[in-house]
């Protein structure tokens, strides 16, 4: 399988939509993961570069392919693509739930459907990508670096060195 049949069905299965009639077509599916794929590309670095394409759509080489396969890749990909999907039902259905005005008797209610969408996107795939990438970040040893000699920072004014301008003495003359 290549990674426009594969990564399509993990972000239908995400996104509960595996119920025929499908909500998102394929095509749609396949451009929503090269856009996420090149957000993921920008915020991560991998041992692979991928060459993206949104126009055809296409990633290259595929990361579902045996020979190339990259499941790191895969499931930041998916995950993002999920959360774009998720973000844009979310949108949708702000813009449907809106306000019920009644004008006889007078009626005004603001109606609660967003909640759930909003647990969705704070518990969601949008969740699961944050915490996948914060273990992947601190599971780098690039990000754990320490200064291990003294170090002066930008700011280092040289007169805080004199005799009797620490900070403290001045306060407790």
């Amino acid at each position: 399988m290549a990674w426009d049949t594969t990564m399509v069905t993990m972000v239908r299965v995400l996104v509960n939509d595996t119920e025929s009639p499908e909500k998102y077509t394929d095509a749609r599916l396949q451009q929503i993961i090269v856009v996420a794929a090149t957000y993921v590309q920008q915020e991560i670095v991998f041992d692979t570069t991928y060459t993206i394409d949104t126009d055809t759509p296409d990633i290259d080489p595929d990361p579902t392919l045996t020979a190339t396969q990259d499941d790191i890749f895969t499931n930041f990909v998916v995950l993002r693509a999920a959360c774009i999907v998720d973000h844009s039902t979310y949108r949708t259905e702000a813009f449907r739930a809106g306000i019920k005005a009644k004008c006889g008797p007078a009626l005004l209610e603001t109606l609660d459907r967003l909640k759930g969408f909003n647990t969705l996107l704070n518990e969601g795939p949008c969740a699961a990508y944050k915490e996948l990438k914060r273990e992947h970040e601190f599971g780098n040893t690039d990000v754990c670096k320490a200064i291990l000699s003294p170090f002066i920072s930008n700011n280092f004014d040289p007169r805080s060195l004199a005799s009797g301008s620490h900070r403290g003495e001045q306060f407790f003359r």
